[in-house]
């Protein structure tokens, strides 16, 4: 399956470039995040990650190559919204990044940011 325009599967640090894919991102922002749990090997995915921030609700996979592709279909069904939050998210960004000193003022789109 391919993922919709503009979301890719990316690593979770441009550092670290031989990592297994494991972010899908659009426009720079985080909406799944797939992470491999220490204590057992057992592939997690954080689902709407943008919007719960790290240690936010996860989903258990069954392996890494199933995790992808049920990423990849949650992405696609949930397309639409996605989108929204991620626009949300940019022009926030935007402004803050015109006037930091409105930081102060300016609610984050979601609670764990800012």
């Amino acid at each position: 399956m391919t993922l919709p325009p503009h979301f890719r599967w990316t690593t979770r640090s441009a550092s670290l470039p031989d990592d297994p894919l494991t972010v899908i991102a659009c426009h720079s922002v985080w909406v799944v995040a797939m992470i491999r749990r220490v204590n057992d090997g057992i592939w997690i995915a954080s689902l709407d990650r943008h919007r719960h921030g790290p240690g936010g609700p996860f989903r258990v996979c069954s392996s890494y190559e199933q995790g992808r592709a049920g990423a990849e279909l949650w992405v696609t069904r949930h397309e639409a919204r996605l989108r929204e939050d991620v626009a949300t998210i940019l022009a926030w960004q935007e402004k803050v990044r015109g006037n930091r000193l409105a930081k102060a003022d300016l609610k984050p789109p979601f609670g764990w940011m800012g």
